[in-house]
């Protein structure tokens, strides 16, 4: 398994951005992960993990 940050540690739950769930498809089955609310990381897959931090900017502002 290995640790992708979702939510800077210390981000609280009511923190404007916090993302509060996450669905991954990891460990063959599309998995809804709860970031940590200590560290704000969620633990996946060695593939799913590589995947995921491939593209820095996968998230991207369209309007706003």
């Amino acid at each position: 398994m290995a640790f992708v940050q979702i939510n800077p540690p210390g981000l609280t739950s009511t923190s404007p951005g916090y993302i509060s769930s996450i669905t991954i498809y990891t460990g063959g089955t599309a998995t809804a992960l709860v970031p940590n609310a200590t560290t704000g990381q969620v633990d996946v897959d060695e593939l799913a993990a590589t995947q995921l931090v491939q593209e820095i900017n996968r998230i991207r502002l369209i309007t706003g």
